[in-house]
C-alpha cells in the first residue's frame, strides 16, 4: 500500500481496491456451479459498480466543485485542467505538505546576500510611520540597529518636521 498524500490519493485508492474487486466478482459471477452463489457475486459486482460510481462522483465533486444548487459542477468540453484554479490550488497545497529541507529554512540577508537558517524577519520601530521589517542576519540587524536613530531622535525629527509644516 502505498502512503497517502491527501483526500485524492485516498479516493484514487479506493478506485483501484474496487477495480480489483470488481474484477474478481466478474469472473466468479460467471462460474459454473450453484446458481445462488453466482447469483450472490452478481449482487456483490453490481454493489461495487456503483460504490466505483460514487467514488469516482466524490473526486469529480472535489476537483470541480458545486454549483449554487448543491448539484455537481460539469467539467469544462476540453480535457485540460491546467487551468483550473481548484485544481492548480490542490497542486499547490500538496506541494506545500511536501516535507521541509533544510534548504527551504534558508533565508537570505537583505544586506550582506548570504543564505542562513540565522535569517529572520526583523523589525524596526518607527514612532509616526508604520515600522519597517527586513530580513536580516544577526550581524547586519546588529549594524543597522546601531545605525537606527532611537525614539527620543525620532521625536525631534517629526517636532522639527512639525514646525516646518507649520512655517
Amino acid at each position: 500500500m502505498t502512503k497517502f498524500k491527501g483526500y485524492l490519493d485516498r479516493l484514487r485508492e479506493n478506485v483501484e481496491s474496487l477495480d480489483e474487486a470488481i474484477a474478481t466478482a466478474r469472473t466468479m459471477s460467471k462460474k459454473k456451479g450453484k446458481d445462488a452463489n453466482a447469483l450472490q457475486w452478481a449482487k456483490t459486482l453490481r454493489d461495487l459498480i456503483e460504490l466505483r460510481n460514487t467514488t469516482l462522483g466524490n473526486i469529480k465533486v472535489h476537483l470541480l466543485g458545486r454549483d449554487e444548487t448543491g448539484a455537481p459542477i460539469e467539467p469544462p468540453d476540453n480535457e485540460n485542467y491546467d487551468g483550473d484554479e481548484q485544481i492548480m490550488f490542490e497542486r499547490d497545497f500538496q506541494a506545500f505538505l511536501s516535507p521541509w529541507t533544510r534548504e527551504d529554512l534558508r533565508l537570505k540577508c537583505e544586506d550582506c546576500g548570504i543564505e542562513s537558517e540565522e535569517v529572520s524577519l526583523r523589525r524596526f520601530y518607527r514612532t509616526y510611520v508604520s515600522d519597517v521589517y527586513a530580513r536580516l542576519c544577526p550581524d547586519c540587524y546588529r549594524k543597522r540597529l546601531a545605525k537606527e536613530p532611537t525614539e527620543k531622535q525620532q521625536e525631534e525629527e517629526e517636532d522639527q518636521r512639525g514646525k516646518e509644516e507649520g512655517e
